[in-house]
C-alpha cells in the first residue's frame, strides 16, 4: 500500500519528520510518500496562515492521487480534510482526528500539548469536528524553536515530558500531541512517562493502514 504523507505547509523538515515516523510506525506494510506543497506558508501560526495553506494542499493532492492509495495530512490543523474527503475515491486521513480518534480509545480525560500559547485557539476554532471540549482536560503551550530544526531534541522532550506530567496531575490519561513537527515525540518520551502519550505521525498511519485494509 501506498501513502500520502502530505504537509500543507512549505517546510521540507515538517514533512520528513512526519513521513520517517510513519515509516517507524508501518515498517514495511506499506510505502510513505512525502509530499511538500509548492505554495502556501512555512509554517501555519494563524488562522490566515491556514487559509493560504489550503490551495497548496488541494493542489498538491489531486496532483499525486493517483500515486496513492490513501493521504494522510501532515498537518495538525486537519487543513481541507473535509474538501479533500469530499473530492476523492481514496481515504483521507487527518492527523489529529486520528490522535484523538485513537486517544479516547485508549480512554479519557484528554490533556493537548502544542507548540505556542497562540495556537490554542485556533486549535479549538479549526477543529470543531474534534469536538476538543468534551473531554478535555487542559493544555499546555510553550515554545521550542528546536522542535523546528534539525539536531538535539533533549530540552523539547524535558519540556513535553514536564507538561505530561503536570497533564496527569490535572486528571489527564492520555496526553495527544498537536503539531505536525512533534511526530515521532510521543515514542520517544513513552518509556519516562506512565500516562499515554499519542502524536499524529503515529496515529495518523495507523489509521490509514486500518482504512486500507478494510474490506
Amino acid at each position: 500500500m501506498r501513502i500520502l504523507c502530505l504537509n500543507a505547509n512549505t517546510t521540507a523538515y515538517v514533512t520528513r519528520t512526519v513521513a520517517d515516523e510513519m515509516a517507524s510506525t508501518l515498517c514495511n506494510r506499506a510505502h510513505v510518500i512525502p509530499v511538500t506543497p509548492e505554495d502556501g506558508p512555512p509554517i501555519i501560526r494563524s488562522a490566515e496562515d491556514n487559509a493560504l495553506a489550503h490551495q497548496g494542499v488541494l493542489t498538491a493532492a489531486h496532483e499525486h492521487m493517483n500515486n496513492a492509495d490513501a493521504i494522510m495530512l501532515a498537518v495538525s490543523f486537519d487543513t481541507a480534510l473535509t474538501e479533500l474527503r469530499g473530492s476523492l475515491s481514496i481515504p483521507v486521513v487527518g492527523m489529529t482526528e486520528a490522535s484523538i480518534s485513537l486517544a479516547r480509545l485508549c480512554g479519557g480525560p484528554l490533556g493537548f500539548i502544542t507548540l505556542g500559547a497562540s495556537l490554542v485557539p485556533l486549535y479549538e476554532e479549526t477543529l470543531t469536528h474534534c469536538d476538543l471540549k468534551t473531554d478535555c482536560v487542559g493544555w499546555r503551550a510553550f515554545d521550542a524553536p528546536s522542535a523546528y530544526r534539525e539536531g538535539d531534541k533533549t530540552e523539547l522532550d524535558r519540556l513535553l515530558l514536564a507538561a505530561t506530567a503536570e497533564l496527569a496531575t490535572d486528571g489527564a490519561r492520555t496526553v495527544v500531541l498537536l503539531g505536525a513537527v512533534l511526530a515521532g515525540a510521543a515514542r520517544r518520551i513513552a518509556p519516562r512517562t506512565k500516562t499515554r502519550v499519542i502524536d499524529g505521525g503515529n496515529a495518523g498511519a495507523l489509521i490509514a493502514e486500518a482504512l486500507l485494509n478494510l474490506p
